[in-house]
């Protein structure tokens, strides 16, 4: 029997461990939100919607979670802007500092968040001499009106930048070690491109899968932090969940999924601009290589 007479064999699609698996995955991480939602919902007469209305009534939550939302996309731009192109310099330039940087962007793990809180406070709360030499006299001018950032939303965000550092260089500096970033750097400068026109249109549209889950590990992570906004004195959204689930548990069970709910969709929001930005960038190489032939 020739090769064009024999008949294709059935494929046989086996049910695996891996599905079996990712089954256990989603019933673990669903059973939990199940249960929560179910337990919020519970009334004296059946399914009770009060504890919905009356978490939205609320204007402190409101408030805390557009504080909230607003210290997470502050904290998440900043992070990713100054973490890229630092991570594709040292890459490029001075690979030997790679275990100097990885050494510091593990430190905050290594430094308990409040101890971090109290140390920004006293730093930005003195102006000592050797305070004000170290900082080139920045720090003094920052302790006094109507520059003084103690207590405030924007050294908050600073201290979120910081407590990020791991989850933030950590998948740009995979991503950038996946990629042959020297060879395309060479090539896009055979072309004429300089260093920044280089890194936008050449090594960014090739790291996006890293700086995605930059972002978001960072976005979840300012979303639930308590202990430097707490330090800090600052009325986020993890603080008013803390009050609420203190006064009345119903309630802080909804709001735990209203939290929830909120938080998926600025994560899948993140995920469609960072992708469709992508694209953009992608389309506008691509145009322009073709340009250059």
């Amino acid at each position: 029997m020739s090769a064009a007479q024999a008949k294709p064999r059935p494929v046989r699609r086996s049910f695996g461990f891996n599905k079996i698996f990712l089954i256990l995955a989603i019933i673990y991480l669903l059973v939990p939100l199940v249960a929560t939602l179910f337990f919020g919902l519970a009334g004296s007469g059946g399914i009770d919607f009060s504890t919905f209305q009356q978490i939205i009534g609320d204007p402190n939550f409101r408030q805390t979670l557009i504080l909230s939302l607003e210290l997470a996309f502050s904290t998440t731009i900043l992070a990713i802007v100054l973490v890229t192109p630092t991570a594709y310099w040292v890459h490029l330039r001075v690979p030997k500092a790679r275990p100097l940087m990885d050494f510091l962007t593990l430190m905050p793990f290594a430094v308990p968040a409040i101890i971090m809180s109290l140390g920004l406070v006293e730093l930005y709360g003195t102006n000592d001499t050797l305070t004000s030499v170290l900082s080139f006299g920045l720090v003094p001018v920052l302790s006094y009106d109507p520059f003084n950032i103690i207590d405030t939303p924007q050294l908050l965000v600073c201290a979120y930048v910081i407590l990020s550092l791991p989850f933030v260089y950590r998948p740009i500096d995979n991503s950038l070690r996946a990629i042959n970033t020297t060879t395309l750097t060479e090539a896009a400068y055979s072309l004429g491109s300089g260093w920044w026109r280089t890194f936008l249109t050449v090594v960014l549209p090739n790291i996006w899968p890293g700086i995605i889950s930059a972002a978001l590990l960072t976005f979840s992570t300012v979303m639930g932090e308590f202990t430097l906004a707490s330090l800090f004195g600052i009325f986020t959204f993890p603080i008013y969940l803390d009050e609420i689930g203190q006064e009345n548990a119903r309630e802080a069970a909804s709001l735990a999924i209203l939290s929830f709910i909120f938080t998926l969709i600025c994560v899948l929001a993140i995920i469609f601009l960072v992708r469709r930005s992508a694209g953009r960038i992608r389309d506008d190489s691509e145009l322009e290589i073709v340009a250059t032939k």
